[in-house]
């Protein structure tokens, strides 16, 4: 290194404060390499064995220096093969600009960190190379505090609960609207007497993690008592106490996180998905770089926005001047009316939904606790909402939390907001006994196009993604080039036409009370933005299918499916997972036809989503050619009607996965590779909460 380069450690005087955690921040690794010109062949698998462990040990690791590698060049396959063994590590190159005076980029920024911005580059006077300007941002925690609305359930005994749930019991009515009011009351007037409300001012960017108990509690007091008694006079005594509570007080926080991350192995040991959960969720907390402020100015513009994106893509469409095309079903497959129900089907819903929203009466675990008594009144008003085919009024409000899409991205601007609708609790119930004997009813009339696999029993994105490399390779296997096509919808579940919605419902053989209901579900909804403790103004839907209810993808599956038929008719073969829709096409069999057909399917298509009133996005509509054979795909396949052509990609990302032009899949096994390396990283941050495993007798 050059003597010029000065780096100095900053130390700051150390402080016994008792509420430290006993894992320490991982330190930030780097690595600054110079590479002479010279060979590069050996290059690329050298510097991945001498980085991995750094890379492995440091979350924030970066590599810094000049390679000598002119790593804009793309098709270099020395820089290809750099690029893709440092990409499976986990690092990205971050500089995209050039580097030297020549025009190249010789001196690179690869790092795997969040908090790494390549920033800009500036020329020296005594050198050939720019100096490359970079942000690392480690993350702090900015503490402020808000009076958050909270109810002390986890205090109530359970005998308590179910004494004052069976004293005061609702009255019965046959209508719905009046007996959901009634269930709702009767809860709310039980947890005002249980558990008052109370506003305590809580750190808002800070959660309590779940194993954090009572004895904990107690043991952060007695060393906050100790540590205050220390500075009052700083005598050895009290440093010592204190020491020796601190020590106490982190093997209780080590033993506690250690029983609990146990526990939740040995229950999810046969669930990898919640494996993966659990993993992420102790080495990688959720926390956001720029963490949000809640206000009531943010909730009402964050509403605002939600609301007008929606009513702007609706209104894009203006007015419907052509009928709706539909083909009448059968009149011996009908669904007229939905089933009542019995407590015990009640009870086994109740307990096979884990939220709600913040607008309940209660919590989820309270419904699920004290489902003896609660079932056999919400079973009541789910057989009078059926009866009379009404969705009860006060259960259509939704609850809008915002999230921020990337942890790193801007909160002043509202597009990179996320909203994340929350449904009341007993209105999953209820929606869910609609969707299993909806769901039930169009499975076994097969009513549902087979090229549709999303939300659907025995489907998936895998069985989306085999269909179509599997339709893709047997047209590759007889020498034929073939164009993939990744149509792109904007906002679909929310621009949903209800009249729409309604009549292709009819036309599948939903009758009498039971579309009713549905009309009535659909009907009168709104929302509004919480970010506790703020609440917007409510906010009308005037289209969509509900955010978060486990009806919905199904009624969006009846409502694409006329599309199946449009695309057929073209000789192009279709695989859907709910709104994302792959179209696949010869293109050498019959170039003359194809690209006939490719035109005219294309516009039946477009022409098909303005009368349903979904946006098909041109821009984002991906293009990818596959197979050896070259073919005559230029703009002029691309009708002209749907706006610029998309240019053909180098590879194409399909439901989560990487597809190339030969389906080598390189690029697949890279992204997994790192996506492995990235998860042995969160690993080695929690082996010390994992107990070893006992040998085998």
């Amino acid at each position: 290194m050059d003597e010029r380069l000065l780096c100095s450690r900053h130390r700051y005087p150390p402080s016994p404060k008792a509420t430290r955690s006993p894992e320490k921040t991982a330190p930030t690794k780097g690595s600054l390499v110079y590479r002479p010109p010279g060979p590069r062949a050996s290059f690329s698998d050298a510097i991945a064995d001498f980085i991995s462990p750094h890379a492995l040990a440091s979350p924030d690791y970066i590599l810094l220096g000049d390679l000598n590698f002119h790593l804009e060049q793309n098709n270099d396959p020395n820089t290809t093969t750099l690029l893709d063994n440092l990409a499976n590590l986990g690092l990205k190159q971050l500089v995209n600009t050039a580097t030297h005076i020549a025009g190249h980029t010789l001196d690179p920024i690869f790092s795997a960190s969040k908090h790494v911005f390549f920033s800009h580059t500036s020329a020296l006077h005594w050198t050939d190379h720019s100096c490359v300007h970079f942000t690392f941002r480690r993350e702090t925690s900015h503490l402020r505090t808000q009076p958050i609305p909270h109810r002390q359930w986890n205090k109530i005994p359970e005998e308590q609960l179910f004494s004052a749930l069976a004293a005061n019991q609702p009255t019965l009515t046959t209508d719905p609207n009046d007996a959901a009011l009634n269930l709702t009351n009767w809860i709310s007037n039980c947890a005002d007497s249980l558990a008052p409300l109370k506003r305590t001012h809580r750190q808002t960017n800070t959660k309590k993690p779940l194993w954090f108990s009572d004895t904990l509690k107690e043991s952060k007091k007695t060393c906050r008592a100790l540590e205050k008694a220390w500075r009052k006079d700083h005598t050895a005594d009290n440093m010592t106490a204190l020491k020796n509570a601190t020590r106490e007080h982190h093997h209780l926080i080590r033993t506690a996180k250690r029983n609990f991350f146990t526990d939740r192995l040995d229950k999810n040991s046969h669930n990898s998905r919640e494996l993966f959960s659990i993993v992420k969720e102790f080495s990688n907390p959720s926390a956001s770089a720029n963490a949000v402020t809640p206000s009531q100015d943010l909730c009402e513009s964050l509403a605002t926005f939600f609301h007008r994106k929606i009513s702007d893509l609706h209104d894009s469409f203006g007015h419907q001047t052509q009928p709706y095309t539909t083909e009448p079903a059968s009149p011996d497959i009908t669904l007229n009316n939905w089933t009542h129900i019995n407590t015990e089907e009640t009870k086994s819903i109740m307990n096979s939904i884990h939220s709600g929203a913040p607008s309940d009466p209660c919590p989820h675990f309270i419904f699920n606790k004290a489902d003896d008594i609660i079932a056999p009144h919400l079973q009541t008003v789910i057989n009078s909402s059926f009866s009379s085919a009404t969705f009860p009024e006060c259960w259509k409000h939704a609850e809008v939390n915002a999230l921020l899409k990337k942890p790193t991205a801007d909160p002043s601007d509202l597009k990179n907001f996320r909203p994340i609708s929350l449904l009341p609790f007993p209105a999953k119930v209820i929606e869910k006994t609609v969707n299993k004997q909806l769901t039930t009813f169009l499975e076994d009339n097969n009513l549902l196009d087979p090229s549709q696999t999303g939300f659907r029993t025995n489907h998936s994105t895998e069985t989306a993604l085999i269909s179509v490399t599997d339709d893709i390779r047997t047209l590759m296997d007889n020498g034929e080039t073939v164009a993939l096509i990744l149509l792109d919808l904007s906002a679909a579940f929310d621009t949903v036409c209800h009249r729409t919605l309604i009549t292709r419902l009819r036309s599948t053989g939903i009758q009498g009370q039971a579309l009713d209901w549905i009309a009535s579900f659909l009907a009168n909804r709104s929302q509004r933005v919480y970010l506790p403790p703020f609440r917007s103004e409510p906010t009308k839907i005037i289209c969509g299918v509900p955010q978060g209810s486990s009806l919905s993808p199904t009624l969006f599956n009846v409502y694409m499916s006329p599309l199946a038929d449009i695309v057929r008719k073209h000789d192009i073969i279709i695989t859907s997972y709910a709104d994302d829709t792959q179209l696949v096409l010869s293109l050498t069999k019959d170039p003359a036809s194809a690209k006939t057909n490719l035109q005219e399917g294309m516009k039946d298509v477009a022409d098909w989503m303005r009368l349903s009133r979904l946006k098909l996005n041109s821009e984002k509509t991906e293009v990818l050619i596959l197979g050896n054979t070259p073919s005559a795909w230029d703009d002029s396949w691309w009708p002209t009607a749907l706006g610029t052509a998309p240019t053909p990609a180098d590879h194409a990302r399909n439901l989560g996965f990487i597809l190339d032009p030969l389906l080598t899949m390189t690029k697949q096994v890279n992204a997994v590779s790192s996506a492995c390396f990235l998860t042995l990283r969160m690993l080695r941050k929690i082996f010390r909460w994992i107990p070893p495993t006992p040998e085998k007798p």
